[in-house]
């Protein structure tokens, strides 16, 4: 059986608008299916986000007539994009590879300064924003941490991230995980001349903003190709005969 692909979505993306946004990449594999934050990424602190992923996982998996623990390669955008990082951290013998899609990964300027005010309540509100906040305990734990599993880490983002500026700011510089940048020639040249010490491993031509990343036809040839890639490999080290759900 074909590898699973659980996609997990951003911030506030819920029901109708999850199906929008996520109807392209979904669409376009029979064994992916859709997981979206409890209480919309907003109100849960994203430690304790990880537990309904987990659990979501698990339920997906036993829907599509899988092993609960079966191996798994993750999607994850904006928001989700930090949570499927942590996940694999945590269950590096169940998720093979992960693909990071418009994440925050130092940090949220907006979400920031959400948080900030509603702590002027004096009551965190928005513990998910606070976590997403440039040099957070949490984004400061996960840098930490990825090294472990950077090897099977591919993170794509765009030059027109909007929400994460500068768009540099969704680059993972850490050896062994893949950055691939969405951009025109122009940009790219630009990205060339201004941000040197930003590596792109790939590049993608075009114009995607955050919100059409999922959508993107190239993004969805480069997660199914490497997706396809990773379940042969994982069917030629189980041998003949064997069979890995």
């Amino acid at each position: 059986m074909p590898i699973a692909v659980p996609i997990v979505a951003g911030t506030v993306i819920k029901g109708l608008a999850a199906n929008i946004v996520m109807r392209g990449v979904l669409q376009r594999h029979p064994n992916a299916f859709l997981i979206t934050l409890r209480r919309f990424g907003v109100t849960l602190p994203l430690h304790r986000s990880q537990e309904h992923i987990a659990s979501d996982i698990r339920k997906g998996l036993i829907a599509q007539g899988r092993d609960p623990d079966s191996p798994v390669a993750l999607v994850g955008h904006s928001q989700g994009g930090l949570a499927v990082l942590r996940f694999a951290i945590d269950h590096p013998e169940q998720v093979v590879h992960v693909f990071s899609v418009g994440t925050p990964w130092e940090g949220a300027s907006p979400a920031s300064l959400s948080a900030a005010v509603y702590r002027r309540t004096g009551v965190d509100l928005t513990p998910a924003f606070t976590d997403m906040a440039p040099k957070s305990p949490f984004l400061t734990q996960l840098h930490e941490d990825l090294p472990a599993v950077a090897d099977r880490v591919t993170n794509i983002y765009s030059t027109h991230e909007v929400l994460i500026r500068p768009y540099v700011h969704a680059h993972i510089p850490i050896e062994g995980v893949t950055n691939v940048l969405i951009a025109s020639e122009k940009e790219y040249e630009h990205h060339l001349r201004v941000y040197r010490e930003y590596d792109v491993d790939e590049l993608i031509l075009g114009r995607v903003t955050h919100l059409g990343e999922m959508n993107s036809p190239e993004v969805r040839s480069l997660i199914w190709g490497k997706v396809d890639e990773i379940g042969a490999q994982l069917r030629r080290s189980a041998g003949p005969g064997a069979t890995r759900e």
